[in-house]
């Protein structure tokens, strides 16, 4: 019995193989769902088993293919998913599955499947590719470090498919990212010109407001600089009244202490002229006998000289 095993990863396709081949089962390989319809078309395929997801073409997709089709609608497939679910199994019954797998696989629940198809095919043509001899049970031996290159390979390929896929997801994340940034900031534009305008308003209003309180501000300077030169107007004033008031008291001042100085000069020449009269009278009256009119014109000219001595002493004191 020929089975036709369809997975995109080759690590599956190894694990899966090993065990249809462990149940007398010769197994052919294809890599997608649209291999797979291919050989079906040119080859004698008994059992297909299915992976659900694969890149492009599907397992369902695939598998209603072949159940729908007149000639190929006689082969069993038996899907295979890492998934399990009441809701898997519905679309695996209505794509035409005979059944459902799932990955990793096990022994037990392969034949299980297997017993569902035709276990007596199965078991006629074991024999033939399980020969008891010498040569088949040293086999192992050398398959082994080819099973171990085959799984070194295996492993490579799929770390590799890994790191491919995660490139391609976070490629995908970042054009998602960059679309969904995009999105936002053409959401966002009509936010950033309304606080835009709004703080231009808000700028405005600020402005304004300096400006008419730098207008206050200057009419307060000029009413306080009117009011400084109207207080320094009177405070001129008051110094020239002042000025006037003091020159006034002096000049009054001025005049009584001249006044009074005058009369006391006046007093003190009287009685100067007093004293020098009676000097006078008493020198003329020792000197009757001796002294003509001339003597006694010199006689008062010195007394006056005397007098006239005594009062400009009396004003430089």
């Amino acid at each position: 019995m020929k089975v036709l095993l369809v997975d995109d990863s080759k690590a599956a396709r190894f694990a899966m193989g090993k065990l249809l081949k462990d149940q007398g089962l010769e197994v052919e390989m294809a890599a997608s769902g649209e291999e797979a319809l291919d050989k079906i078309a040119t080859e004698a395929i008994d059992i297909v088993f299915m992976d659900q997801s694969m890149p492009g073409m599907g397992g369902i997709a695939a598998t209603t293919a072949i159940t729908s089709n007149e000639k190929t609608a006689h082969i069993p497939v038996v899907l295979c998913t890492g998934n399990e679910g009441s809701k898997l199994e519905q679309m695996a019954e209505e794509a035409g599955a005979i059944g459902v797998l799932t990955k990793p696989p096990q022994e037990d629940k392969l034949k299980a499947v297997l017993a569902t198809i035709d276990v007596e095919t199965v078991t006629e043509e074991t024999p033939e590719e399980e020969p008891a001899t010498e040569e088949a049970a040293a086999a192992p031996a050398i398959d082994m470090d080819a099973i171990r290159d085959t799984i070194k390979t295996e492993v490579e390929t799929l770390l590799q498919s890994v790191r491919d896929n995660v490139a391609n997801v976070e490629k995908s994340l970042e054009q998602k990212l960059a679309e969904a940034t995009k999105s936002g900031e053409a959401k966002l534009q009509p936010i950033h010109d309304t606080l835009k305008k709004m703080d231009e308003r808000v700028v405005s209003q600020v402005k304004e407001q300096i400006a008419m309180d730098t207008g206050n501000s200057r009419i307060q300077l000029e009413a306080l600089r009117q009011q400084v030169e109207t207080a320094l107007e009177d405070i001129k004033e008051q110094e020239i009244k002042l000025r006037e008031d003091v020159m006034e008291q002096s000049a009054s001042r001025l005049e009584s202490l001249i006044d009074e100085r005058l009369s006391e000069l006046k007093d003190s020449v009287r009685e100067s002229q007093e004293a020098m009269e009676a000097q006078l009278a008493s020198m003329q009256a020792k000197v009757a006998g001796t002294s003509g009119m001339l003597g006694k014109a010199a006689l008062i000219a010195i007394l006056a000289a005397g007098a006239a001595f005594a009062a400009a002493w009396y004003f430089l004191k």
